[in-house]
């Protein structure tokens, strides 16, 4: 059903998965954006998914917007069809709306009301959330007489979740007065305090006695906490006593009542506390900021019968690396942290304004370039400073970023540009695979030519295919161009073989 309707509207297509969904930090009126992504049309224009998990007005809903952004080329207004969809793991359509609007620059045309967080959450979880993952696709379809030209983007976004599930027993429960606590600390895998628990009693006497947790959170990572508490019966039966959510500026310290009064425990002393213990499972899930967010595949042509099919695949795929992402997120962590500390550098990397601090052993795993120069008596390693003076300020920043996190902040284009060039000297190929996937999406007329002579330079024949096919499909306008001319003034031998491409791979 899904590939039926896509053939019957040649247009862009974007699908939009966000893992491990249940764990949005976000409030009311706050969206998770997608990686953006431009369109053709003749320009590049730029755009974005907005997604509110808890609504603009409505907590109850939510809401599915798409943006075309400010700062962007292309018609003051294009008239415009889009579909949202959410789709299921097997690829077919759950919810669609559809709409035309004209877009500005700036504007955002959606749905306040798109899904009901509860039907998604609760009621129909296995059907939106197959292993927590939300899959959102836009189709949009230009209404006038230029051309949209057709894509097939995938993105994601990994929300970064650290789950922790443990047995807290509390040792002579029964004489446990008011004036009394019992403490947990937890830390993580390299000794650092994440939080800590403190389990005391209020009320007495007249009152019924309840049981109460102290939840102090110590990492300052956190944006939002989840907690999920049960009491463990004689035999290990889980009895649940209760889930609390709390968001990181809400404070350092909050307090939540547990379901089952003291007095009741008490009461059946033999089914809930043997040998005077109180058992009590702890089941946590912290989200500490996005792991991963990111284009990552682009396929151009017709919409064609085996979308659905493919699309299924690329979700399994995907699966499998978001496990491997999500395992690898607690020692990104660590990592991010030791370099923001700056605790134990043993070298600089200088530009011509700034010094940059890090760590030879991380820069030795990440490039084969800097783990020559550390193993040998060179320079560099004598005086534990490296001269990167062709680079710029943020160009090492934003490296450096990479070595330590695998992540990238949003690029512009001349940005990618640099780090490309930067990946290539020192042999990072997943940074210089990320930033070419990024040139390939954000491809226009003024700077297909730019594009097409760093590919060349840097013998990277899957983005100098795709900048050659993107030229021919756009000749007409192209070789027109100023860009052109001077491109073919100074890169004949190029120009010529891109002319000729269709022609010499017949």
């Amino acid at each position: 059903m899904a590939s039926q309707e896509n053939s019957e509207m040649d247009c862009y297509s974007v699908t939009w998965y966000i893992n491990n969904f249940s764990y949005c930090w976000q409030k009311k009126d706050e969206a998770i954006v997608s990686p953006k992504f431009s369109m053709f049309v003749p320009e590049a224009t730029k755009w974005k998914l907005l997604l509110y998990p808890r609504g603009t007005s409505d907590v109850n809903s939510i809401a599915l917007f798409l943006r075309r952004e400010k700062d962007c080329d292309g018609a003051e207004n294009i008239d415009l069809e889009y579909h949202l969809e959410t789709l299921n793991a097997d690829g077919s359509i759950l919810t669609k709306r559809n709409a035309k609007l004209a877009f500005h620059k700036g504007t955002c045309g959606g749905f306040p009301v798109f899904l009901n967080r509860n039907s998604v959450l609760l009621k129909s979880r296995v059907r939106y959330l197959p292993q927590d993952i939300l899959t959102i696709r836009c189709r949009i379809k230009r209404l006038d007489e230029k051309s949209l030209e057709i894509r097939q983007i995938f993105a994601r976004t990994i929300i970064n979740v650290e789950r922790r599930s443990l047995l807290w027993t509390v040792q002579g429960f029964s004489s446990l007065t008011t004036n009394q606590k019992k403490r947990l600390l937890i830390k993580s895998a390299s000794g650092k305090e994440l939080i800590k628990f403190d389990l005391f009693l209020t009320g007495g006497q007249c009152f019924e006695e309840k049981i109460n947790l102290n939840i102090h959170f110590i990492d300052k990572r956190m944006e939002f906490f989840t907690l999920q508490t049960f009491l463990l019966e004689v035999g290990g039966i889980k009895v649940d006593s209760g889930k609390y959510e709390n968001w990181r500026e809400l404070g350092e310290l909050a307090t939540f009542p547990l379901k089952l009064s003291r007095n009741k425990l008490l009461a059946d002393g033999d089914l809930y506390l043997p040998n005077d213990v109180l058992s009590l499972k702890l089941e946590l899930a912290v989200s500490t900021g996005f792991a991963f967010e990111g284009i990552t595949k682009i396929d151009f042509g017709i919409i064609s019968q085996e979308t659905t099919n493919e699309m299924c695949e690329n979700w399994r795929e995907s699966n499998i690396e978001e496990k491997t992402i999500e395992n690898s997120c607690a020692l990104i962590t660590d990592l991010m942290s030791l370099y923001n500390d700056q605790n134990l550098c043993d070298v600089m990397l200088e530009t011509k304004t700034s010094a940059f601090t890090a760590h030879t052993i991380i820069l030795s795993a990440r490039s084969p370039v800097f783990r020559a120069m550390f193993s040998a008596d060179m320079k560099e390693k004598l005086n534990g400073v490296v001269d990167v003076s062709d680079l710029d300020d943020e160009t090492v920043r934003q490296l450096l970023l990479f070595l330590y996190s695998n992540k990238l902040e949003e690029l512009k284009w001349e940005d990618a540009l640099q780090l490309y060039e930067a990946a290539d000297k020192y042999e990072i190929t997943s940074l210089k695979d990320q930033c070419s996937l990024f040139l390939k999406g954000n491809l226009n007329l003024k700077n297909a030519c730019e594009a097409l002579i760093i590919s060349d330079l840097h013998h990277d024949e899957g983005l100098k295919s795709t900048v050659q096919d993107f030229i021919l499909r756009n000749a007409e306008e192209i070789f027109k161009s100023e860009e052109w001319e001077v491109f073919s003034d100074t890169n004949p031998k190029l120009a010529l073989k891109t002319t000729l491409r269709n022609w010499t791979e017949k």
